[in-house]
Parts: C-alpha cells; sequence; structure tokens
C-alpha cells in the first residue's frame, strides 16, 4: 500500500506548568490520543509538543531553553496551544534579590536573539509563556492557535476549604505586578476571538478536541487514502478488488498492517544486512540449486516483522515478480491456517470456492469431516509446485499460526508446506526463536530435505550508539530529548537490544510529564528484567491512569483486556462495554464509551481493531501481561500451555488450579454476556465456544439443541464466510462425547429437538395430553402421529419451517453416521413439506438419497436421486446452475445403478448425462463432466467383467478404455483436489475394482493399499469406504491364498459394519462367511488335513 504521509499535526502546548500539571495530564491520556487516531485516519500523525520535561541538562546549562522554546512553536506552526490561569509565569525580576535567576533568565534571552529570534531583547520583562505567545502571534504564522482560560473561581471550586500556602504558592498570581501584566496579555488575547473559558480538566479537554477536530478535519480533508498494492502486478491488484467485500477486506487488512508498521524512519539503518538478504533471496527466483525458503528467527520484538513491512513497501520498485504478504495476527481470522491459505489462493487466483458439480459423497458422511483446510492444503502445494507464474510469498509470525484441534498435526509437522518447492516459488517466513512453532519447523521440515532453507538469525540492536538514537528519534517527534546520563541508563540495560524494548521506553516516557522525577521513572523502567516484566508494568499504569484506581484487581481495565484475552475472535467495543455491565460495572462504576475510546486510543500500539471493529491483543507480551495481572504479577506463565484464543477443552487440565479457576470465571461471564443477545453468527462463534472452555457441559448441550442455534450452525455458509460452524458443530458433540457421556447424544437430542418443535406448533392439548397418559406408546409412534397431525393443522409456513428443522436434523445424523435416526427425520421432513417447496424437497431429497446410499440401501438412494432431480426441475433458478446440480443427481444415481448392476439402465442415463454436459459452455473442464467419465470407466469395467472369455479380444479392449479413463479422470482429481483426497482414493478404489475383474491380482492389490492409506488420513477410522475397501482387499488375498492377510481384512470391514449397520444383518453375513472360510484355511496350514483333527 502506498499513502502519500502529509506534513504531521504538531502544536505547541504553552502555559505555566506546575499549576497546569493535571490538565495536561488530562489531554495527554485523553485528548491526544483520540486526535493521534483521527491523523493516523488522514495518513498523517499527531504529536503535541509538551516541553514540561524534555529539555535536557545540557541544553539548560547552555541557556538555550527559550530559544528551543521559540524553535518548536515555529516548527509547529500553525499549530498553537495556549493554557492560562492565574499565573503570569517565569520572568525576569528586577526586583528580586535571587541574582542566578538574573543571570539565567538573561543568558537565555541572549542566546535565542543569537540564534534566530532577535525580537526577544525587546522584551526582556515578558514572561517564557508570553514571550511564546508573541512569537506564535506575530513571528511563527501559527493561524491555528487556541487559548483556552482557566475560571477566575477554580480555587475556590478545587479547594472548597480554602487553599493552603503552598497551593496557593502553585495556583495562584505571584504578586499584584505579575497581575496586571497577566490581566493585559489576556486582553490582548480575547481580541483575536479565540478564546475559551473552562473550569475543569475534562471541560478543557472537550473544548481541545472540538477545536483540533475542526481544524485537522479541515486541513487534511483531502488526504483521502488511496489502497494500491505496489508489489503486486496490476492484474492481481483488480482480481482482489473483484472478490467479495468480506474476502478482499481480509486480505488489504495485512497491506493496510503493512503500510503502518513498515516505517522505520525511527530505527536508523537498523536491519539494513536483512534488507540485502531478502532481496538476495527474492532476486534468485529461476535460479537453480537455491534453497526456496528464508527463515527469519529472533527474539519477540526484535524487529522482524517492522523490517519485513519496510522491505515489502520498497520491494514493488525494484521488482516485477508479485509479491504476497501475510501478517499472522494483523486480524484475528489471520492467524488461522486455512483461512491464511485461501487468502494466497485468491490473491494468485485459484478458485477456492469451485465444486465445479461433482458430489463428494465420501466427505458428506463422515464425523472426521474433510475440511476447508484440507482442500486448501492441497490447493496450496498445487499453486506452488505449478510454475506457471513466479512470486514471492512472505508470511510473518509463523509462531501465532493455529489450526483446530483435529488438525494440529499438521501445524506440527508442516506438511501444509511442499516438500518440493521450484524454482519459481520463493518463501519467506519470520518466528520467534523460543516458540514451540520454530522448533517444529527446524525439526520437522528440515527432515524433508537438507537444502529446503536456510536461516537467517536476528540478534537486535548490538550497537549501543544505534540504540541511542533509537530512542532519541522517538523522542524528537514529541520535542523531548534525555540527558547523555539517562540515555546511557536506559541503552546499556540487558533488553536495550531488543527495538521494541527501546520503544516502549520511550513511549513511556513520552507521556511522563513531571520534569523532575524523570530520572525516577527511568530506573523504575530499567529494573523490569525481561520485557513481559516491563509490559505487565505498562498494563499496571494503564489500569492505573485509566481504570479510576490504584488496584489492578476489580479494575475495568484489566476485566476489559482479559476479556479480549480469553475471547475466542476478539471483541468489539460494545460486547466490552457489554461484558463489564454484567460483571457489575454499573451506575457510579459504569465504563462508557467515552471511557472506552480514552484507553484504546492511548495503548492503540498494542490492540489490533479489524475493519469489522473487533478488538484483538497486538502481541504476546500484551497478552502475557494481561494474564500475569490475572496470577497476580508473576512472570513465570508458559502461554503454550494455556494458549487462551483458539484453545481446546482438554488443554485446561494443565493450567494451575489457581489460574483455571479465574480462566472459567472469565469464559463464564462472557458466556452469560453473549447469552443475553439476539442469536446470531455472532453470539454463534463466541457463545458455544465459551462455555465449553468454562467446562459447563450442561450450557453447551443446551446450545448445541436449541433449534435457532442448530439452525444457524447447519447454515454457516450462508452467513459466514468460512463456513467454521459446521466444523465447529462436529467438534462440540467430539467435546460433549468426551467430558459428559451422561448426556443425551446427537441422535436423542435432536429427535427429541423435532419432537418439541411439532408439540409447540400444535396447538390441539387434548391430543397431546392423550399421547402423553398412554405409557406404551414409544417414541418413534408418537413422533408419527405428530407428523400426522401436523400437515393436516399446521399452515404452510410453520409446515415449512418444521420441515427444514427436521431436514436439517437428519442431514446432520447422516453426517455423523447415524444412518437409522438420520433416515427417519428426513422422511418426516418429507412429509411436512408442502409440494409446492420445490426448492427444500429437493435438498430434503437428496438429502435422504446420501444416506440411504451410505445404507448400502441402493434402491432407495436411486429413487430419492431421482425425486431431487423431479423437484429441481420445478425450480426457479439460473439455467446453468441448475444445469450443473442436475448432472451431479444422475451422476449418483449412476452410481446406486452400477453398483446394482442395471447396466443398460446406467448406460441410458449417462448419454443423458454427456448431452447436458454439452450444453454448459465449460463441461469439458468441469469437475462434475470428471465423475461422468469416472463413472464411465466403472460401466466399461462391469460391462467387461460381464464378458465370457470367449471374447478376450473385445473384454482386453473394454478393460484398457476403462483404465485409459480411471487415469484420466485420476490427473484431473490429483490436478484439482491433491493426491490426499477422497475423490483420489476412491479413484484408487476403482481402479482395483478394475484390476481385480481382470485378474490382475498384485495390480489390485497396490491399489487398494494406496486407496486404503488416503482413507486413513482424511475420514474417520470406522468409515463405511474404509469397510469397503477393506472387504474387496481381503478377497483378493483370499484368492491369492493370503489367508491371515484377507482374515484381517474381513475382520476391519466387519467390526465398521456391525457398527454403522446394526439395525440389519444382511450387510455383513457374507463377510462372516469369508472370514469362516480364512479361518479354516489358517487352522489347516497350521495343523494339516482338518478331518484328522480330533
Amino acid at each position: 500500500m502506498n499513502s502519500q504521509i502529509k506534513a504531521p499535526c504538531c502544536p505547541f502546548i504553552s502555559s505555566t506548568f506546575r499549576d497546569f500539571q493535571e490538565e495536561r495530564d488530562y489531554l495527554v491520556k485523553h485528548i491526544f490520543p483520540e486526535l493521534q487516531q483521527i491523523c493516523k485516519d488522514k495518513c498523517t500523525y499527531f504529536a503535541p509538543i509538551d516541553l514540561r520535561w524534555g529539555i535536557n541538562k545540557n541544553q539548560s546549562q547552555a541557556g538555550r531553553v527559550i530559544s528551543l522554546c521559540l524553535d518548536y512553536i515555529q516548527n509547529g506552526a500553525p499549530y498553537f496551544i495556549c493554557l492560562l490561569g492565574d499565573r503570569y509565569g517565569y520572568h525576569y525580576d528586577e526586583e528580586t534579590s535571587d541574582q542566578s535567576s538574573k543571570e539565567w533568565f538573561s543568558k537565555n534571552l541572549f542566546v535565542a536573539a543569537r540564534e534566530g529570534h532577535p525580537w526577544v531583547t525587546q522584551h526582556k520583562d515578558k514572561s517564557i509563556t508570553e514571550l511564546e505567545i508573541i512569537a506564535a502571534l506575530k513571528y511563527s504564522k501559527c493561524t491555528r492557535a487556541f487559548f483556552y482560560f482557566r475560571d477566575a473561581d477554580y480555587m475556590n471550586k478545587k479547594f472548597p476549604n480554602g487553599p493552603t500556602e503552598e497551593q496557593r504558592r502553585i495556583y495562584g498570581t505571584e504578586n499584584e505586578k505579575c497581575a496586571q501584566k497577566l490581566k493585559h496579555l489576556k486582553e490582548q488575547i480575547r481580541a483575536t476571538e479565540r478564546v475559551a473559558n473552562f473550569a475543569s480538566p475534562k471541560e478543557l479537554g472537550d473544548l481541545i478536541l472540538r477545536d483540533m477536530k475542526a481544524t485537522i478535519e479541515e486541513d487534511y480533508r483531502d488526504s483521502d487514502v488511496m489502497v494500491q498494492l505496489p508489489h503486486l502486478p496490476q492484474s492481481f491488484t483488480e482480481r482482489i478488488h473483484n472478490l467479495k467485500p468480506e474476502k478482499r477486506e481480509m486480505i488489504l487488512a495485512h497491506h493496510l498492517f503493512e503500510a503502518r508498521n513498515g516505517d522505520t524512519s525511527r530505527l536508523a539503518n537498523f536491519g539494513s544486512d536483512l534488507i540485502v538478504a531478502l532481496n538476495q533471496h527474492a532476486a534468485s527466483i529461476g535460479q537453480p540449486n537455491h534453497k526456496p525458503i528464508l527463515l527469519i528467527s529472533g527474539e519477540q520484538g526484535c524487529g522482524k516483522s517492522t523490517l519485513l513491512s519496510r522491505w515489502a513497501l520498497q520491494y514493488g520498485n525494484n521488482s516485477d515478480i508479485p509479491l504476497i504478504t501475510h501478517y499472522i495476527g494483523c486480524s484475528n481470522y489471520s492467524r488461522d491456517l486455512s483461512h491464511m491459505l485461501e487468502n494466497v489462493l485468491q490473491i494468485l487466483g485459484v478458485d477456492v470456492d469451485e465444486s465445479g458439480g461433482e458430489e463428494q459423497l465420501m466427505t458428506e458422511c463422515t464425523s472426521k469431516m474433510w475440511s476447508s483446510l484440507q482442500d486448501n492444503i492441497e490447493l496450496f502445494n498445487r499453486a506452488v509446485q505449478a510454475q506457471e507464474q513466479k512470486f514471492v510469498l512472505a508470511i510473518d509470525c509463523l509462531e501465532n499460526l493455529s489450526a483446530d484441534s483435529d488438525h494440529a498435526h499438521v501445524l506440527e509437522d508442516f506438511t501444509w508446506l511442499p516438500n518440493t518447492i521450484p524454482d519459481t516459488c520463493r518463501i519467506i517466513i519470520t518466528c520467534t526463536t523460543n516458540a514451540p512453532m520454530y522448533h517444529n519447523f527446524t525439526e520437522n521440515y528440515n527432515s524433508k530435505g537438507e537444502n529446503n532453507y536456510y536461516e537467517y538469525p536476528m540478534e537486535g540492536i548490538s550497537d549501543v550508539e544505534q540504540r541511542k538514537v533509537v530512542v532519541q528519534r522517538h523522542l524528537e517527534t514529541y520535542c523531548k530529548h534525555l540527558d547523555p546520563q539517562q540515555l546511557h541508563t536506559i541503552c546499556n540495560t540487558n533488553l536495550s537490544h531488543n527495538p521494541m524494548y527501546l520503544v516502549a521506553v520511550a513511549n513511556e516516557l513520552r507521556v511522563f510529564g513531571i520534569y523532575e522525577e524523570v530520572d525516577s521513572q527511568i530506573d523504575l523502567i530499567v529494573e523490569a528484567p525481561t520485557q513481559e516484566d516491563l509490559w505487565y508494568n505498562i498494563f499496571i499504569r494503564w489500569c492505573r491512569d485509566y481504570g479510576w484506581n490504584d488496584n489492578v484487581k476489580n479494575n475495568w481495565v484489566q476485566d476489559a483486556l482479559c476479556f479480549i484475552a480469553m475471547s475466542r475472535r476478539g471483541l468489539s467495543e460494545k460486547e466490552i462495554l457489554g461484558a463489564l455491565y454484567m460483571s457489575g460495572y454499573r451506575d457510579s462504576t459504569e465504563v462508557k464509551t467515552a471511557d472506552w475510546a480514552s484507553f484504546y486510543r492511548a495503548a492503540q500500539d498494542s490492540l489490533i481493531k479489524e475493519h469489522t471493529g473487533i478488538f484483538s491483543l497486538a502481541h504476546g507480551c500484551v497478552q502475557k501481561a494481561v494474564l500475569c495481572s490475572v496470577m497476580g504479577g508473576t512472570s513465570e506463565i508458559k502461554l503454550d500451555e494455556i494458549n487462551t484464543n483458539h484453545s481446546n477443552g482438554h488443554k485446561l487440565k494443565r493450567m494451575p488450579s489457581f489460574f483455571r479457576k479465574t480462566h472459567n470465571c472469565y469464559h463464564t461471564k462472557l458466556a452469560k454476556y453473549f447469552a443475553k443477545q439476539p442469536i446470531n453468527w455472532r453470539t454463534l462463534e463466541e457463545l458455544p465456544w465459551h462455555w465449553s472452555q468454562a467446562l459447563q457441559w450442561q450450557k453447551l448441550h443446551k446450545i448445541v439443541r436449541t433449534p435457532e442455534y442448530f439452525e444457524l450452525f447447519r447454515s454457516s455458509s450462508e452467513i459466514n464466510q468460512f463456513n467454521t460452524f459446521k466444523i465447529d458443530l462436529f467438534r462440540y458433540w467430539d467435546e460433549l462425547k468426551n467430558h459428559a457421556p451422561e448426556l443425551d447424544g446427537p441422535a436423542e437430542t435432536y429427535n427429541m429437538m423435532v419432537q418439541n418443535e411439532l408439540m409447540r406448533s400444535l396447538s390441539d392439548v387434548s391430543f397431546l395430553g392423550d399421547q402423553r397418559e398412554d405409557k406404551e406408546e414409544d417414541s418413534e409412534e408418537l413422533m408419527e402421529k405428530l407428523v400426522e397431525r401436523a400437515c393436516n393443522h399446521v399452515s404452510q409456513e410453520e409446515s415449512i419451517r418444521l420441515s427444514k428443522s427436521a431436514w436439517l436434523a437428519g442431514q446432520f445424523l447422516g453426517e455423523i453416521c447415524d444412518y437409522e435416526p438420520g433416515t427417519k427425520l428426513l422422511q418426516y421432513a418429507k412429509s411436512l413439506c408442502p409440494t409446492r417447496k420445490s426448492d427444500l424437497l429437493y435438498q430434503i431429497n437428496y438429502s435422504l438419497g446420501k444416506v440411504y446410499y451410505y445404507k448400502i440401501d441402493w434402491e432407495n438412494a436411486r429413487r430419492s436421486f431421482l425425486d431431487a432431480r423431479k423437484e429441481l426441475k420445478k425450480c426457479s433458478a439460473d439455467m446453468t446452475e441448475q444445469l450443473e446440480e442436475e448432472c451431479a443427481l444422475l451422476n449418483n444415481t449412476v452410481s446406486c445403478l452400477l453398483i446394482m448392476k442395471r447396466l443398460d439402465e446406467s448406460e441410458r442415463l449417462l448419454k443423458e448425462t454427456e448431452e447436458k454436459y454439452q450444453l454448459l459452455s465449460r463441461y469439458s473442464k468441469s469437475p462434475g463432466y470428471y465423475m461422468f467419465r469416472f463413472n464411465k470407466a466403472r460401466l466399461l469395467t462391469k460391462r467387461a467383467t460381464k464378458m465370457s472369455d470367449e471374447k478376450k479380444a473385445d473384454k482386453e479392449k473394454l478393460f484398457n478404455v476403462a483404465l485409459s479413463t480411471f487415469e484420466e479422470t485420476m490427473e484431473f482429481r490429483m490436478k484439482h483436489y491433491g493426491w490426499r483426497h477422497p475423490l483420489v482414493a476412491l479413484n484408487w478404489q476403482e481402479k482395483g475394482f478394475l484390476y481385480h475383474s481382470w485378474c490382475k491380482r498384485i495390480e489390485g492389490e497396490n491399489c487398494f493399499k494406496k486407496a486404503l492409506e488416503i482413507y486413513h488420513e482424511v475420514l474417520s477410522h470406522d468409515h463405511v469406504l474404509i469397510a469397503t475397501c477393506n472387504y474387496h482387499l481381503g478377497m483378493i488375498y483370499q484368492e491369492l491364498k493370503k489367508w491371515d492377510l484377507a482374515l484381517e481384512c474381513f475382520q476391519v470391514a466387519l467390526k465398521i459394519r456391525q457398527k454403522r449397520f446394526d439395525f440389519s444383518r444382511r450387510h455383513w453375513k457374507d463377510i462372516e462367511r469369508r472370514m469362516k472360510r480364512c479361518r479354516d484355511r489358517v487352522r489347516q496350514e497350521m495343523f494339516g488335513d482338518l478331518d484328522r483333527l480330533p
């Protein structure tokens, strides 16, 4: 992103010091951060000049105080802010007996005159404050000068019992002569008509915010940010801008982060060697024998992200090769591996949403679903190895990358990175050295090959003088300076080699306002032995400055940050304030929007605010500081053991008991807050997750069985661009099964949910009462009567709602292999659905067909697919989309017919399918078309199998054509999905059938083994396809007389079928017969002729 940065807004803050300490502190902590955010949005920054401290001893002793003040006023023009009370200010007093004071003032006036301000010699009797005002109005062209006068009765209001002598010296006028000078000065200022009066620091803050906000809006109104992507070609930029808004904004979030993070002007020449290494690595594209991955390692805060951002911003000017950047942690979803890969694929132009009409039956009905992550991994590996497009991929903060618990191994063994990376691709990765992810990468990925990556270790800033430059440049932005001894103290600590540490220290000193206590403040800061302790101290200051009391416990700032740390995807401002309100911050302690805004603007470098308004913690040090506050200030906490974001319930056992209690308490508070909110995707994202984290299994069970929540879970693709809620529902049921087995399972739960929905819809109480009195009537009979009653007595709209509820429940049970209850619910859904609702009937029949298919009920599956086709034809939809869906239905119908060996009917439907694909302009490239080709190969195999040996030549020809077609579909599927996809396994399985039928048993054995290898990796261990594959592999072993191997395969197939089809013995009696024969043969080989056995 290129943004033209305008000149900063740097108003000089003029006032007497001691009597305006409170007002200046209020401005620094509450008003200036808000103005900084406004300027940031205008592509500039706000850096007020507050010289309560900032002029060091050398400058003071050289007589440069007045000169520097006047210089800063000139540099900050046209902006100037002046605060006046009852004091005139420090001035040359002829009547004083303090000779050193006179000498100091005379020397400063002389130096100021010599250094470009000769007019000061005409105003020797003026105070420094009045000299500043004269400079602003007369000599520095401060056209944006604002003056604020404190009310005359301020002291009486501040000290109702009367001020003490010391308080009078601080706030009251010096003497009558000074009072007259001040009165005359105020009269001159009032003539400018730029004056406002205030009675309190808050009132002053509101006035300055109003005036400066309007001024900034006017002066910077033409600086709208134009998003450009200089390190991507125009075609890539156009592709990104053509994406759906939510996906486009997620990609652009990385470039916004890059633009804000890439300003390294304050880091001097730090990191120049790394910039050279990055340039050399990117330039090596196309060069053989060059390691494709550059790993940049170092401790947290050593500058990895900042320097990578700086290099990325410069890269577009030096190369035509696209650079794709992904900053993990710049937004909540950026941490997820699947979403990271999806972003990269979309920039590369890979359509991750394309289904192409190829129905994936085997991925629908499994308790361990083939997830979008696995699809994206395969697509990413294929895109990298395609060698069609040269590109550089930069991944920042690898240690923050996450995946769901089912795919944690993917992160640990780095299977998402290709084993072989071609010369057309270069990858850059940054990672913190003490993170588990770093050790996983260096150990696991390195095992794939010695020449995969090389490492650039960053050690921070070794030169003490360069450290001083970093601190000085940061403070100079705000016109503050440290003495050499103060700089020496800061830059010679054990942590001072770390840039993030230096910037954090400089920021803490920037907001500190008491000049006399700067040394003690520096000593306090540098006492922190670790970065975590420094950030803990910063966190304590936040609580003290913004949390209304000095106690960290029961402090709203601490609670707000803990809520963010414990949340799943971060929290919005409304959610933070709502959770605080429900936690007891009410009435006089209620936290308002203004309170949160003041804190956020002060701590915005430590918080990430997404385009959706969601806040999250920016880096691990802040998170650790927050968690340390919960644990009483200890820095021994191990974040990798109690990872709050995206953690899973089973990890909670590793927490210290005293932390787990607080951890559960925060999750419970957040769950109670979201339970009071309207049911929507945001509530669905957080609420069940918090009950899970709090180990409240009854509460979680209530959520997953609530009809409104369940419908959202099952309709997630319509409300959430990442379609994660369906997978969440599987995960929550797994947790309930493991941690609360006494609760009803999915089948009982959703049967009861649908039954309760029916009862609520039927208003005939006497009918329901009669059913309840019949104790012998079972649940199934009751459901049938309820459905029958509902079909005749509820409105069509209510019937549609009930039908959809039953459909979603039946579909889910089918996907987790509860086939029989799933079938019943789908049949109820079909009965309830009005005939005019063709689109819903289409979905219900389609789902029924899938469940019947896996029940090995081919005839009912075929009928359901045909019924779905009839309803599809009644739907008013896009012609192309309807044709693709119809082809998918025909493909599934043919699959059933082929298994039933109805070959003529299969051939007729295949011809019809081919005709329909020819109507689609892109049919030859469609995955659905290759499903058609796949079925055609299966048909040829079965035709060849039925042919007699007398037609051996024709039989061989058919087998060869079928094999060629299988290889054609295999090539497409491996290219489109990757080699580990279930459809590829299905291809291997069908090739195994072909070779088996062809009497090529060794080739068939190898094909079935490859299919099983993939099935075991991507499907649940008890999936029916694993049973089918083992059954046919066992048949080959039986024919090869490998009885023990055959018996082993049959045992696996029988165990799965008994579990899945316990309602009918017909599904496993053939296996039992084969197993008996194998056992007899094994015994015969061991003991000889069975007839001779005793």
